[in-house]
């Protein structure tokens, strides 16, 4: 495997992370703000 592939699939693989990362906390947040309005009514 060349320098080059390892790094961007490197690179490639750390932003999907962030974007499911980030993705799952703001999801979690929206349903437990959800939730929260739906009992309280």
């Amino acid at each position: 495997m060349d320098e080059s592939e390892i790094s961007s699939f490197v690179m490639w693989s750390a932003i999907t992370g962030i974007i499911m990362l980030v993705t799952g906390l703001s999801y979690r947040a929206y349903m437990r703000k959800n939730n929260h309005e739906i009992s309280s009514s």
